[in-house]
């Protein structure tokens, strides 16, 4: 079959495509495009490819009104996807324009959809916000709609993954976009494909009333007209049907059968004279339908009086027509006619969640653009205006399939603190799109990122200067700080046990007074600096002696520490033997006494420093007993020349068990 000249089957041919005005001026470049097209594809593909090419340009055509790059994009796409055409050839012969085109449809397709039915809205962000150009969405829900058309030439699995992917975004993306006639032929196909019998039902109900509803429609509508007239308004009056799954909808949601829905079609009163009291002339069109039909005081929506926050106004109203049937009737001025058809502006929003007003004069514009041929610069206005709508928002993918959003300009580090404060607190890096990458990098929309973390891993302050989240900023500064006084609890108990040998209370007043006194800023500054030896606890009588009236002393029974140590132990066998020739065991002298070769001693088994060497004279003594009787082991000096630790920087030495 020549695909290039017109056949007299009527099949669709390229000199058939190349009719339309959109293409007028680049029917040359297109010939070449769609010759080379034919020449590079295998045989086997050819007819059916190249068929599938034409019928979605006349899509793009038809319903969308794009323009030569739309349709040169569609007839190299599959040369660049098999590299039987490179980039920068696309470029030279047919301009950046294409090449951007197919780079962006490319990048469409190469997304993990799977997941689409629990994240339906990040999808679609991902969606609009992967290219620029607009034209790249548009050309992709062109080539769904044709996958649509022929949904019998796939495999079950891929119908159903078609199926599904047409319904979560493809369908709600054609109606934010103002595109009702894809959208309802989507909707249809579905329909059809998913419940064959409910369709075939509605649809042989709508044959059998179609000729009683048109004749019922008119009957209904010429009094209307009548009076209208006869009252000097100047107004257009249309009946529309609702489409089959509108209908069947509505059965499910109200649990009615065909003939119990109230709205299966609506008369549309559209008064043409726009006049500043539109409102009120309304609402005397109102008063003249209703003096002819009486109208359903429940079924009224002023939309005029209260605009929905979208800015759609209308009156709606279902009155009762000839035989006690029930008719929906819409009311409003051409300028609100306008308003509500504009897409995403009015209609889409009214009956969807509420969204920012940035989006609905962004789809405003975008259905004006479909509306008029390709025009380059308006293309360019439009596709500034998406960018800076979307500028500040990326959407990354899970190692899972599952779509997150998050800011442009975060890094590796924010995405893994988004995900959960612990992985960010243990993340060591990334990979993405099967790259290792450090934590700095910054994120890409459509990137696909799987967090790498190590259990020794902690927040260091570098991190600051890596994220960008205020909140997790704040994450890292807590981390930071409970990492700084990882030593205060052991500080307490110094503080505590100096402070009950003294004879005093262990009370807020009198910690207070203490932190005063070395200088801290509050009371966990004076447990850390205890707990890291930075203060010297000889020195807390001296911070007591100009004692406070609310600090009161209690007397202590003094109790003998190799007493307390002979309980302690008794039946015990263990014991530690300092000798730093053995380098199996770690230990530190503790540096709250100092023990030197010598003193009596104990070792405390402390949970984040090992093993600490006290002198059984030490302060903390009666507290470490009391309080962690089994983290107390009996210590004994070996006879050998060991350095005073008094005389040495502290640091981690040998104990032998």
């Amino acid at each position: 079959m020549n695909l290039f000249t017109n056949e007299p089957s009527g099949e669709l041919t390229l000199e058939k495509l190349l009719e339309y005005e959109q293409l007028r001026g680049e029917k040359t470049t297109l010939r070449k495009a769609f010759a080379v097209m034919l020449n590079q594809s295998s045989l086997d593909q050819e007819p059916g490819y190249a068929m599938m090419v034409l019928e979605t340009a006349r899509i793009l055509l038809d319903d969308m009104n794009l323009g030569p790059d739309s349709v040169k994009c569609l007839i190299l796409k599959n040369l660049a996807d098999k590299g039987t055409l490179s980039p920068e050839v696309i470029e030279t012969d047919y301009g950046k324009a294409v090449r951007e085109l197919i780079e962006g449809i490319h990048r469409i397709e190469r997304l993990d959809t799977k997941k689409y039915n629990t994240n339906k809205e990040n999808f679609i962000g991902l969606l609009l916000t992967l290219s620029d150009d607009i034209r790249v969405l548009l050309i992709r829900l062109g080539m769904r709609l044709y996958d649509m058309r022929h949904l019998q030439d796939y495999d079950p699995e891929k119908q159903g993954m078609i199926i599904g992917e047409t319904v979560a975004l493809y369908i709600p993306i054609s109606h934010r976009l103002g595109l009702y006639q894809i959208k309802n032929e989507l909707e249809d196909r579905v329909m059809r494909a998913t419940d064959l019998e409910m369709y075939q039902q509605i649809e042989r109900k709508l044959s059998e009333t179609k000729a009683g509803r048109d004749l019922y429609t008119t009957d209904f509508m010429k009094p209307i007209e009548e009076q209208l007239r006869d009252n000097g308004f100047d107004c257009e009056l249309k009946s529309r049907i609702k489409s089959i799954p509108s209908i069947r909808r509505k059965m499910a949601m109200q649990k009615v059968g065909f003939e119990k829905v109230y709205d299966l079609f609506a008369i549309r009163i559209i008064l043409n004279k726009t006049v500043e009291n539109d409102a009120a002339d309304c609402w005397k069109i109102y008063s003249l339908v209703t003096d002819i039909y009486t109208p359903n005081p429940r079924r009224l929506r002023d939309w005029i009086s209260f605009p929905k926050a979208t800015g759609y106004e209308s009156l709606h109203t279902t009155v009762i027509g000839p035989e006690g049937r029930w008719v929906e009737v819409q009311i409003r001025t051409r300028r609100m006619d306008e308003v509500a058809e504009k897409g995403f502006a009015a209609h889409w929003k009214y009956k969807s969640e509420s969204k920012t007003k940035a989006k609905a004069d962004l789809y405003a514009r975008i259905r004006e653009m479909l509306k008029a041929p390709e025009q380059t610069s308006f293309e360019k206005a439009v596709n500034r205006e998406k960018k800076a709508l979307y500028s500040d928002e990326i959407f990354i993918f899970t190692p899972k399939g599952d779509l997150k959003r998050l800011k442009a300009g975060y890094s590796v580090l924010d995405f893994a603190f988004e995900v959960h404060s612990e992985i960010g607190s243990t993340c060591t890096g990334a990979i993405v799109n099967g790259k290792m990458v450090p934590l700095k990098y910054i994120l890409q929309n459509g990137d696909t990122v799987k967090i790498l973390t190590s259990k020794s891993q902690k927040p260091n302050p570098g991190w600051l200067e890596i994220v960008k989240s205020p909140r997790n900023i704040a994450r890292i500064k807590h981390a930071l700080k409970m990492e700084s006084y990882k030593e205060a609890d052991f500080g307490k108990e110094i503080i505590k046990n100096k402070v009950t040998q003294l004879g005093y209370e262990f009370s807020d007043p009198l910690v207070n007074k203490l932190a005063s006194y070395f200088g801290c800023e509050g009371i966990l500054d004076l447990y850390q600096r205890f707990g890291e030896g930075k203060a010297d606890p000889s020195k807390i009588k001296k911070a007591l002696l100009g004692q406070d009236p609310l600090i009161s002393t209690a007397p202590v029974k003094e109790e003998s520490f190799p007493e307390r140590v002979s309980e302690m132990m008794a039946g015990k066998e263990d014991h530690v033997v300092i000798d730093p020739s053995i380098k199996s065991l770690h230990y530190q002298f503790a540096r709250c006494c100092n023990p030197s070769p010598g003193d009596q001693i104990y070792a405390f088994v402390s949970v984040t420093q090992g093993i600490k060497i006290h002198r059984t004279s030490c302060s903390n003594a009666r507290e470490m007993i009391t309080r962690y009787p089994y983290r107390v082991l009996e210590a004994r000096w070996k006879a050998v020349e060991i350095v005073p630790a008094n005389k040495i920087a502290p640091k981690v030495r040998t104990a032998k068990q």
